[in-house]
This record gives structure tokens, sequence and C-alpha cells, in this order.
């Protein structure tokens, strides 16, 4: 029940973390797009503004005099060079900014002269179309005293808009790239058109076309888009602890499960051998034979010791998992604590008919350190020698005192572990993987509380291993001094 509730948990988390990043997303992809259409009204406004600008300098000049109405429209007298079309036409339209002029009755004049007219500017109201009209190649021609004429091969009117487009695009700090182009002209991809001319008198179309922008709206996105990065990172961290917690508590249930049952296992053994011993003592007339009651008396006192290191190991498995534990250190001698230690296994032994070699050099094994963590050291390290050698295991475990250091080496001809996992041994909950062969009971925690002891004892401690040949730990301390 706990473990369905726990992958639940862990679904959710996990839709959650994908709605975000969906929700996210669509939000920069919002944001991008409205600077993209920003950047899109800009430019079409400067692209506008440049043609206004350059028809009300140029018509500026051709005015000679000026007339205000009441109605608020203004007669000018102007003198202009007409071009071609318009001795064939009645009226001449032109634009000038927002205003409109219009030129009537013009049939007789003869183009390409400068000719004195008198005309009325209406006010003409704003357009936000992107595609605007003109008479540029009126003004230009004028200025210039030679009308363009369509598909002549002059373009005094693209020169004109791309040098007036240009400073514009400059005075405004835009960092893109822009070209003048027709209609016919291919558009890159991804570029857009920011605004389209077309001279109504020579029928010229012109149009800029921005490219190569996303550098800017990145720029311009830049806090969003942080923002976006911190907050995702901020709950994909989140739910990773969350993850890592849930999936460390699910481990340190099935643990303390597989605990329970082991030491109940454990505990029970000793226990019941005790109470054989002692009902046969009661019920058989053991009492009478000395030698039997010797035997049994040594075999409760064996089986009551091997009871009472099971509950120190717990209790100081205890200890070790509410922190690092505060040492009682005093003066220990290492090498009596190594006898005591596998004078008080001798039964494990001779139930895996193991056989234990203790080799010591040296002659001063004094060192400062807490008793009962050193005794679960060396107990953590016979067992694993025990538990992972093959039938009728060889151990030899060696003692060494040299130039202020005690070095303790066990060594076995186990199975060993892969080269792959040696970096991983002392990590908490760590085990080798065996695939689906689970002949060996553990928790993935001996190793790490080992190593733990060992550092707070200023120690260092080592393993070196061949698969297949065995596996040796090595342990230094400072000491040694008489």
């Amino acid at each position: 029940m706990l473990r369905q509730r726990h992958h639940i948990a862990i679904l959710l988390l996990s839709l959650g973390m994908i709605l975000l990043g969906v929700f996210l997303w669509l939000f920069l992809q919002k944001t991008w797009k409205d600077e993209q259409e920003n950047l899109r009204r800009e430019t079409n406004l400067l692209f506008v503004n440049t043609v206004r600008s350059i028809e009300s300098k140029l018509f500026d000049k051709l005015v000679v005099r000026r007339w205000d109405t009441f109605q608020g429209d203004t007669t000018v007298s102007i003198s202009l060079r007409l071009p071609p079309p318009v001795k064939d036409s009645g009226n001449v339209l032109a634009f000038v900014e927002e205003k409109a002029m219009v030129t009537h009755d013009f049939k007789e004049l003869r183009a390409e002269k400068m000719q004195d007219m008198k005309i009325m500017v209406k006010n003409k109201p704003e357009s936000d179309k992107e595609e605007i009209s003109g008479t540029l190649s009126i003004f230009v021609g004028t200025d210039s005293s030679t009308i363009p004429v369509r598909d002549s091969g002059a373009m005094p009117v693209r020169n004109a808009l791309e040098r007036q487009f240009g400073e514009a695009m400059r005075s405004a700090a835009l960092p893109v790239q822009w070209h003048m182009a027709t209609p016919k002209d291919s558009i890159p991809k991804g570029a857009f058109v920011a605004g389209q001319y077309t001279d109504i008198v020579n029928g010229e179309r012109l149009r800029a076309v921005i490219s190569h922008y996303n550098t800017y709206l990145l720029r311009k996105i830049a806090p969003q888009l942080v923002f976006s990065l911190l907050l995702f990172a901020s709950v994909a961290l989140a739910f990773l602890f969350v993850y890592q917690s849930l999936r460390k508590q699910m481990r340190l249930t099935e643990i303390k499960n597989e605990f329970i049952r082991n030491m109940t296992h454990e505990l029970k053994t000793p226990i019941s051998t005790v109470s054989v011993a002692i009902e046969a003592l009661q019920n058989f007339d053991a009492l009478q034979n000395p030698e039997r009651t010797k035997e049994y008396l040594a075999i409760s006192q064996q089986e009551l010791s091997r009871l009472s290191l099971l509950v120190d190991k717990v209790l100081r498995m205890s200890l070790f998992e509410q922190g690092e534990p505060e040492l009682k250190t005093e003066p220990i001698d290492f090498l009596a604590l190594v006898e005591e230690v596998l004078a008080a296994m001798k039964l494990q032994f001779e139930k895996y008919r193991a056989e234990v070699n203790l080799n010591v050099t040296g002659q001063h094994f004094n060192l400062r350190g807490d008793r009962l963590h050193l005794v679960s050291v060396l107990y953590n390290l016979l067992e694993n020698a025990l538990k992972y050698s093959l039938e009728s295991p060889k151990i030899e475990v060696r003692l060494a005192q040299a130039g202020g250091q005690l070095t303790l080496q066990v060594r076995d001809q186990g199975r060993g572990i892969p080269a792959a996992y040696l970096d991983r041994i002392f990590d908490k909950f760590f085990r080798v993987p065996t695939g689906d062969v689970h002949d060996v009971k553990g928790h993935g925690l001996g190793l790490n509380y080992v190593a733990g002891v060992v550092r707070l004892h200023q120690g260092q401690i080592e393993v070196n291993s061949q698969e297949g040949v065995g596996t040796e730990f090595t342990v230094r301390f400072p000491g040694g001094a008489e």
C-alpha cells in the first residue's frame, strides 16, 4: 500500500513537471510572438514615417505661397515638374504625410517642364496599413530635375528610401538586418515585411524586409527567459529532492522490514539454544553430570555473548544513523580487542567451517578510540569476509605497528568485488549487484558505517579486490606508541 502511494505521488509530481514545462514553453512562445509583433509595428512605423518625411521635406521646397482656409484646408502655389502620365489625365493625386493634395485640369500641361500651379491640400485620415501609396517619384524627380519613369532602370526613389530608412533604423538603435526589395524578390526564411510602398505615378513598388532579428528578440525576452529557467530549475530540484526522499523512504521501509525479519531470526537462534540447554539441565539430569553441565553452560554463555553482540550491533548502528556520534575515547590495546572479537565470533567461524589466522607484527598496539564502535568495525569486516566467501572460508587477519601507525588487514578468498563497483563500496545502501541471486543477507549499511567510524578516528580505509580471487580491506589508525 505504501509503495503504491509513493508511486502515485511520483506520478503526480512528474505530471506537474510536464505541465509546468508546457506552460513555460507557451509563455515564452507568446512573449516571443509579442516582441516580434512589436518589432514589426516599430519598423513599419519607421518605414511609413520615412516615406512621409521624404515627401514632406521635398514638398516644402516646392511651395511658393500658402493660403489657409476656414475649413482647415490649405491652398498653396507650387512650382512642379509633372511626369509623363499627367498629360493624359485630368487629376494628379499626391500624398504629403497625412494630407492629400489634388491638382485639377492639367491636360494641356507638358511633362518634363516646370509648371506653376495652385492646388488644394486637404486633410487625409491616418492609415495603419502596412502598404502605403505616394508620389515620391514626382518629388524626387523635381528635386533631381529628372522624373523617374517605370521600368526605366533609374532608382532614385529606391535610393532615397534606402538612405532615409537606414538613418531611421540607426536612430532607433535596432540591431537587425534589413534590405529594400520588390514584390518579385523572394523573402528569406524567418524574415518579414516591415512595410510596402507603391508609387501611384510610375507604379514602382518597394518594401523593407527585416531579417536576422533573433538575437535582438532574445535580448528583449531575456528577463522572462531567465525567470522561466530559474523557476523550472527550482521546481525540478525540489522534485528531485522529493523523489530522492521518497525513494530513500521506500528503501528504508524495505530495510526496516528486512532488518526486523533478519534480527528476529538472529535473536531467536541464541534464545532457542539457551532454552534447550536450560531445559536439558532441568529435565534430563544433566546436573548430575558435571562434564555435561559444564558443556551446556558454556554453550549458553557463548550464545548469550552472541546475543549481546547482536544487541550491541543494533545499538551502534542506531547511534550512527542519528548523525556523527560523539566518541567516548579511552586507551585501548587494539591487539587485545582484535583477539576478543575473534573469540566472540568463534561459533560463527565454526558454523561456516572457516579457517581464521591472525598474524601480528610489532610490539605496541595502543591507541585512543571508542571501544564500542571499534568492536563493531572489526565485527563488520570479519562478518563480510565470512558472508562473501565460498565454502570453507580462509580468512587472514594481519595487525602491524610501525612508524606511529597501526595497520589492520582483513583478507578473504571469496568471490571478490568487480572493479566497476570498488569506488561505491562505501556508499550508503550500496550493494554489489548480483542479478537474481540473493544468497547473502545485508542492507548496504555495514561498510558505510565502518568507513564513518574509521574517519572519526582520524584513520583511513582502503579496499583491494579481484573478482573470483578475494578481497582485502586495509584500515590504518594513528597509534602504536608505548
